[in-house]
């Protein structure tokens, strides 16, 4: 059992219960904070300046792997139009040339990696983005072949291959959909966010009216897509109790074998924010429509695979970010891709989306000089950590031992313990720790406790700067900076 020593009983139960109250506090004032779907967060990167070459990372992270295992991420970043909530990277293009010339760049790319990838056994492939599906059939066509010119057996090892869309563009371009469910793709991640006319115009997505929703889920229907990915946003402004439960109904009823909720999150460098235009608070009222949401999916057969995802067994699921989470590492390829290793999770460009950064990847993937520049050195307290915040839904401890996991579990028992008494949070005899329905709920509030002061500092750091500048902006502009409500870190 990885316990601490009994001489350390007294302050450990004070340290308990300083957490235990922290924990409860949150949870009475119905705290939420953003989904913790990565650690550290893309806040906490700063400049590597040289230190650390693709090679060496990721010969690194072979090394703390008995398993050789790997996600592909590919991004691509083009859009037809942004979301005000939307802080990815992302540009807005529709230009063809600049699409051809990118897709080649991105095969070199692969091709550049290949020895990276053949290292391992290639588990999933995820094209996201951006809005992917704007791509015609061709350059997925030279994709598909880059794949099987790296990784020729990849069809049979390959256990889920998916692509983000918008309902727009599979209404305009159904053929895409076609041929790439001919090409192996198994789910489509298809934005939907509300059904609530007023509410989609909110988010800033004209374009994705409650019709063309219904047809874009029709076509996929038609196409016999494996798994149709669907999400729901709570928190949009104006939206009510009554309008969430239309929305939950009614995408219930539509049925597709995997549906994500989430609270809405507004960071610094999304639109919403930097212009000062959308005012809200979180609201612990919120937490009323998850209870209605978890309590209609399940209803309706769904299980919930995360706090935010919800299944058809057997059918649905978010099959790389399942695997992600266990630890199994990401290779990230694509302007703005972000890799996750165990050694250093990295970018090998900016951070700020622009046609002018893309053209640098382009230019530099071109001629193969694509190198880290901004990451996060993860040392085996980070490593643990990683695991603490993403993975607690299911996680066998012991899995932490080879990154001394005993010698350190007073800075992470304590937390473990204040779950428990919580009811967050179960111990099973074997010490696997599973997340409770209350855990499943309150789990990114706990996820935080895990956070190092290192991360939340350099995650404040970045944050500030980003409010300072936006409110330079609105007072330019005459507008009020967005209110704000959060935990310990300002990362919103």
């Amino acid at each position: 059992m990885c316990r601490v020593p009994t001489s350390h009983t007294a302050a450990k139960d004070f340290h308990v219960s300083a957490i235990r109250d922290e924990l409860a506090s949150h949870i009475k004032q119905g705290v939420i904070p953003p989904f913790n779907y990565a650690y550290p967060s893309r806040s906490a990167y700063r400049p590597l300046n040289g230190a650390w070459n693709i090679k060496d990372i990721w010969d690194e992270d072979l090394k703390r792997h008995p398993i050789p295992e790997l996600n592909l991420y590919l991004h691509v970043p083009f859009c037809r139009y942004k979301c005000g909530f939307c802080n990815l990277y992302t540009v807005i293009s529709e230009d063809m040339d600049v699409y051809d010339a990118y897709m080649d760049a991105l095969c070199t790319q692969i091709r550049d990696h290949a020895e990276i990838i053949q290292a391992r056994r290639l588990r999933t492939i995820y094209i996201g983005g951006g809005t992917p599906s704007l791509l015609s059939p061709k350059h997925f066509e030279q994709l598909f072949a880059t794949f099987d010119e790296v990784y020729p057996n990849w069809r049979s090892t390959v256990e889920e291959v998916a692509i983000e869309a918008t309902p727009d563009s599979i209404v305009k371009e159904p053929g895409t959909l076609e041929a790439l469910i001919a090409m192996g793709l198994t789910r489509a991640n298809i934005g939907i966010q509300s059904l609530v006319p007023a509410e989609i115009r909110e988010a800033g997505r004209g374009q994705a009216n409650e019709q063309v929703i219904r047809r874009a889920i029709e076509i996929t229907r038609e196409k016999q897509l494996p798994n149709l990915s669907t999400d729901l946003i709570m928190g949009f402004a104006g939206q009510s109790p009554e309008s969430w439960r239309h929305s939950v109904d009614e995408l219930t009823a539509l049925a597709p074998e995997t549906i994500s909720t989430y609270f809405l999150t507004v960071r610094p460098d999304a639109w919403f924010s930097k212009t000062g235009s959308y005012q809200y608070m979180w609201n612990p009222d919120l937490y009323e429509r998850y209870d209605y949401a978890n309590a209609k999916f399940r209803e309706a057969g769904y299980i919930q695979e995360s706090n935010v995802r919800y299944k058809k067994l057997g059918r649905g699921g978010y099959q790389q970010k399942v695997l992600t989470f266990h630890g199994v590492p990401l290779l990230g390829l694509g302007a703005g891709a972000r890799s996750y290793t165990s050694s250093v999770d990295y970018m090998v460009g900016s951070v700020k989306p622009s046609l002018t950064e893309v053209a640098d990847y382009i230019h530099k993937a071109r001629k193969h000089e694509l190198t880290p520049q901004t990451g996060f050195v993860l040392d085996d307290e980070e490593i643990i950590r990683k695991r603490l915040v993403l993975d607690t839904f299911d996680l066998d401890l012991h899995e932490l031992d080879r990154f001394g996991y005993r010698e350190k579990a007073h800075l992470f028992e304590p937390v473990l313990a204040a779950g428990e008494e919580l009811g967050l949070l179960r111990r099973l005899p074997t010490d696997r720790i599973q997340l409770t329905a209350d855990g499943f709920k309150y789990r990114d509030i706990l996820s935080w406790m895990f956070f190092s002061k290192n991360v939340i500092e350099l995650d404040r750091e970045y944050y500030e700067k980003l409010h300072q500048q936006n409110k330079r902006a609105q007072k330019h502009m005459g507008g009020e900076p967005i209110r704000i409500s959060g935990l310990k870190t300002t990362a919103v």
